[in-house]
């Protein structure tokens, strides 16, 4: 519901409360996790657990090797291995993503050879199709111009689901495994067991382009029909 749709029902119960009011109480409510934001202006009240994304082994391994060596690098790391935890068949191996200043990429997988990770530049797509079916392959890519959503985790920036389910979709070539039926069965899994912020999804798929396409797979899920219209 909106807030106009709050201010509606107190009302139609002779209950006279502010708008302020109401919106400060609304606040409060999804600081205290009573409540989640699914999209700007939108609350729900019936609240999901928010997707907390982890990093794996060798996620961990490879932000250690940077650190080290690179220490005021600026970085977003996208580990897809908790993507499996939608999918019907579970994949193969998972992605490693770092996105970085385009003037950082030649450094970044230069250093990463150097302590034995396996890492591609996004770019070089002959060498993609060889290292995407190692077990854990990094990719590093430039940065992207977009302000996608983000969380802040192990003192780093990682990318927050909704980043992960545009950037499966924008990024097929690298996401390989995520395509097909499977795609459609993550969307839904996925805005069916966690809370989505389905503005901020939405504002991020416009910045890369693809938001018909985003909002199409959406549009195949219960969660996201139940809030479209008032987003």
């Amino acid at each position: 519901c909106t807030i106009n749709d709050i201010v509606r029902f107190l009302s139609g119960k002779g209950i006279n409360i502010s708008r302020g009011t109401v919106i400060w109480n609304v606040n409060e409510s999804v600081l205290r996790g009573k409540a989640i934001r699914v999209g700007r202006g939108v609350y729900s009240f019936t609240p999901k657990p928010i997707f907390e994304p982890k990093l794996g082994v060798s996620a961990l391994k490879a932000i250690d090797a940077l650190r080290k060596n690179l220490k005021y690098l600026d970085l977003v790391i996208t580990d897809t291995g908790g993507l499996g935890q939608f999918m019907n068949l579970l994949p193969f191996s998972s992605l490693i993503v770092i996105e970085v200043r385009k003037q950082s990429v030649g450094a970044v997988v230069s250093n990463l050879r150097k302590k034995g990770i396996e890492a591609i530049e996004k770019t070089d797509y002959v060498s993609l199709e060889k290292y995407i079916e190692s077990n854990e392959p990094v990719v590093v890519r430039s940065i992207l111009s977009v302000n996608p959503p983000l969380k802040k985790g192990h003192g780093i920036t990682i990318a927050s689901l909704e980043k992960m389910l545009v950037d499966i979709v924008c990024d097929a070539g690298i996401y390989g495994q995520y395509q097909g039926e499977e795609l459609v069965g993550i969307y839904r899994n996925a805005t069916d067991r966690y809370a989505i912020n389905y503005s901020r999804m939405l504002r991020y798929a416009s910045g890369r382009k693809r938001k018909p396409d985003v909002t199409a797979i959406l549009s195949e899920t219960d969660e996201y029909r139940k809030v479209r219209d008032l987003l």
